[in-house]
């Protein structure tokens, strides 16, 4: 965990109710830093603990069921109502954000959930939940990612596009190392063209607890998702960001210009 995130903790929760006046504080609190976000494709796990536990003074921001694997370094745990499941906190000071897209879910999180920020996501164009709607298939609108422009986020798809990454450059950081983000490039040859099937991940799907948030996944959309790479890697540039990639099987099927790591 970075040095700088049990003060800022202690902070937005002792001087802010709403979560949107919490993510403002948060704006350059890790200014010139590296966010290394960890993914929860296949990846994952093939990284040693032993280089995992590099990342205990480092600013992490962990999706989902990554945080089991380091709970103490995590910094910020992202979560929203795909694969969902409980977490315990050892370290008091991890900041828990949310994404959601139903009125009601925020009632849920409250009641069941750790939570220190809420954010709203929406679909583009005309809000339709198609593929069709997120930010990889409208790379023309691929501003909106930027948190200083609007808390709002729009449907990725995925939270890696959604928030993670967003969050890394709201926070301040100059540079991005992605664990585990696999675009689940090694699964389309699964795939009839319109067929949608759940995913391989770093995580048992038995873990979650309502099975009904297993998401599943189409071949376009890991293929425009991939796609979009290109873009977003050239977006972060534009605003001074350096992205970086841990491929420890040098297969990751992002922009090719992407700097690859084989490990953290």
């Amino acid at each position: 965990m970075h040095k700088n995130t049990p003060n800022i903790k202690n902070h937005i929760n002792s001087q802010y109710d709403e979560s949107y006046d919490r993510v403002k504080y948060l704006k350059d609190q890790y200014k010139g830093e590296t966010a290394y976000i960890l993914a929860s494709g296949p990846s994952f796990k093939e990284i040693p603990q032993e280089d995992l536990d590099k990342l205990k003074d480092k600013l992490v921001i962990s999706l989902k069921q990554t945080f089991n694997d380091v709970p103490n370094s995590v910094d910020y745990h992202l979560l929203n109502f795909c694969n969902l499941t409980k977490y315990e906190y050892p370290n008091p000071n991890t900041i828990v954000g949310w994404t959601v897209w139903d009125n009601n879910q925020p009632n849920v999180i409250a009641q069941n959930f750790p939570v220190d920020f809420i954010l709203g996501t929406f679909k583009l164009n005309d809000g339709a939940p198609n593929i069709e709607n997120s930010i990889a298939f409208n790379l023309d609108q691929i501003d909106l990612l930027d948190m200083n422009t609007d808390l709002s986020r729009p449907w990725g798809p995925g939270t890696m596009y959604e928030i993670a990454m967003p969050l890394a450059l709201y926070l301040g950081c100059t540079k991005i190392v992605t664990v585990g983000w696999d675009l689940f490039g090694s699964s389309i040859d699964r795939y009839k063209d319109k067929e949608a099937l759940t995913q391989p991940h770093c995580y048992d799907n038995n873990d979650l607890i309502f099975k009904e948030t297993d998401t599943a996944i189409t071949k376009k959309e890991i293929i425009g998702t991939i796609n979009s790479t290109e873009s977003v890697y050239k977006w972060l540039q534009s605003k001074n960001v350096d992205l970086e990639i841990v491929d420890p099987n040098r297969n990751n099927p992002a922009y090719k210009e992407i700097k690859r790591r084989k490990t953290i």
